[in-house]
């Protein structure tokens, strides 16, 4: 935090809640929520977070308790994540776009003790999908919940004005002022060693794990925003889910760190987040591939003066050179960031340099943003690799979660006795310390007795102008094991661009062994909910192709 010397020493004892009354007695009337209808202020943010969690204690909710967060990007979500951190709460973030059968594992899984929800949005209806887990919700009191199904939940909170049977509106809990003796006694008892969220991994191989993280995450945020060249009045584009920790750690916690607005997107589109990034002069964006493409097309379309951005950054796939010199131009900054992480690592592993020359994004590396300890492994024996030694990433430190919640087999196969936890993700450090990630340890295949790492000949795809989106999974084939196998999405003005064209843009350029044997051209990827692309899908789909083929011929 700028002016008050805040460093990354002093937070490593700091709570979430203590993290907000630093900031809130520095630059009280600054404001920190931006929506399309309103702007909070710290002050008053801090006010409701109070009221919210005299709220929840008068509830009979406390220290330990659990309280889950199935609502869109909302100050309603930001204010019960402070306020139940303040009181010493665990919050379990979840997917919005999840329905019953997922609300159900993960409420359940987690043992939560209360749920804030939504009414509807994007034309689902919420309290419909919920009554198809507690049935008779309509009959039960409101904060005395009983559910067969959900035996542990006590009391469903709704946002806004909205209180659907059964639910306490949380507008309830603002109208009313906070006891503040109450709330101070409860916050003096929250360490920062406590636990503060169980997050949900994608779930895409298998039912998701809970991730747990203490205090220490805020850490790892200041050092987010070190990276970014956060400053004290800068303004950040809220519309990664707060839900998906890129949102959270990347956007919600750096905001509070330094005193940033934080202008709050419901849902993702490229148009409103170009206006908004204009009219409220932000500083500081960042997202996976898509959102870049996307705005690259919105800015094509209806030009803006994007001039107030000074760093962006980009990762949760694997980003070309093309995409990041692009997003240069569009965004007018040479700080495009390359950014690697993952939920069990508090996002953001490693960051480019805020000054590193425009090479090093373009390559898709970066270097450890804090205090904390990376190695490559060798998969099969363990022993530590050098530079230049392709093997499995493992991290140690404070990033790195407390273990899967309730899952102590998943834990004990993800972390060493030593603490280091193992990625699953391939990686190479160079001399200068840089790390590529060249893909994941299964999505490795092997072509006539030799690794073949997708993201190496994606990356040499994506150099071809026709050539917007590509990626690779391995087939079986009867003499060399495995091939590879090309889903590529095309350049909107590159319809000629045929497989032949592909083939021969790799033919010559990388190894034999490297060149995709079967080209498939397509209009979308199927994506999670968090906008990765589901590759596990792809490769079912690529296999049974070259099944059926063979079958048939």
């Amino acid at each position: 935090m700028d002016g008050g010397r805040t460093t990354i020493q002093d937070l490593a004892q700091i709570s979430l809640g203590d993290l907000l009354r630093r900031i809130v007695s520095a630059m009280p009337d600054a404001d920190f929520l931006v929506t399309e209808n309103e702007r909070i202020t710290f002050a008053r943010f801090d006010d409701e977070v109070d009221r919210v969690a005299d709220g929840l204690l008068a509830a009979g909710f406390g220290k330990g308790d659990h309280v889950a967060l199935w609502i869109t990007n909302d100050p309603d979500w930001v204010r019960m994540l402070f306020a139940a951190a303040r009181i010493g709460m665990v919050v379990i973030p979840i997917n919005t776009r999840y329905k019953s059968g997922e609300l159900e594992y993960i409420l359940r899984q987690s043992d939560a003790r209360a749920l804030l929800m939504m009414d509807t949005c994007w034309g689902i209806d919420y309290p419909a999908l919920l009554g198809t887990v507690i049935p008779d919700l309509a009959s039960q009191r409101p904060g005395n919940i009983r559910s067969d199904a959900l035996p542990e939940l006590r009391a469903i909170f709704s946002w806004g004005d909205t209180s659907p049977p059964g639910a306490i509106s949380i507008n309830s809990l603002l109208e009313r002022p906070a006891n503040a003796e109450r709330v101070r006694v409860a916050a003096e008892a929250v360490r920062p060693e406590d636990p503060v969220l169980i997050c949900y991994t994608s779930g895409t191989t298998g039912r998701p794990k809970g991730a747990v993280h203490s205090h220490a995450v805020v850490r790892q945020s200041i050092n987010v925003a070190h990276a970014m060249g956060m400053k004290t009045g800068d303004a950040v584009l809220g519309h990664m889910p707060f839900y998906h920790v890129a949102g959270l750690f990347m956007g919600v916690l750096p905001a509070v760190i330094h005193g940033m607005s934080l202008i709050v997107m419901r849902d993702w589109n490229a148009d409103r987040a170009l206006d908004h990034i204009e009219a409220e002069k932000i500083a500081h964006f960042g997202g996976i591939p898509t959102h870049f493409l996307d705005c690259f097309d919105a800015q094509e379309k209806r030009s803006r003066d994007l001039s107030s951005v000074r760093a962006a950054w980009i990762g949760g796939a694997a980003v070309s050179p093309e995409v990041v010199r692009r997003a240069r131009e569009v965004f007018s900054t040479p700080h495009i960031l390359a950014s690697y992480g993952m939920t069990e690592t508090t996002i953001s592993t490693t960051f480019t340099r805020y000054d590193d020359p425009p090479e090093i994004a373009e390559a898709n590396i970066g270097k450890l943003a804090g205090d904390y300890e990376a190695r490559i492994v060798d998969p099969s024996s363990g022993a530590t690799l050098g530079a230049g030694e392709i093997g499995e990433l493992q991290v140690r430190g404070h990033i790195v979660t407390l273990g899967y919640y309730k899952n102590p087999e998943a834990t004990r196969e993800a972390i060493t006795p030593e603490g280091w936890f193992r990625t699953g993700d391939l990686g190479v450090f160079d001399e200068r310390g840089y790390l590529k990630i060249t893909g994941r340890i299964k999505e490795m295949f092997i072509v006539g007795g030799s690794n073949t790492y997708p993201a190496e000949i994606e990356a040499h795809l994506e150099t071809h102008p026709a050539i917007r989106q590509a990626l690779v999974v391995g087939v079986p084939h009867e003499r060399l094991g495995q091939v590879a196998y090309a889903y590529i999405l095309r350049s909107g003005d590159a319809e000629t661009f045929d497989e032949q064209a592909a083939v021969d843009h790799c033919r010559g350029a990388i190894a034999d062994y490297k060149v995709p044997r079967y080209v498939r051209f397509v209009d979308a990827f199927p994506m999670t909910e968090s906008g990765k692309i589901q590759r596990h899908v792809l490769a079912s789909q690529a296999e049974a192709e070259v099944a059926g083929a063979k079958a048939t011929a």
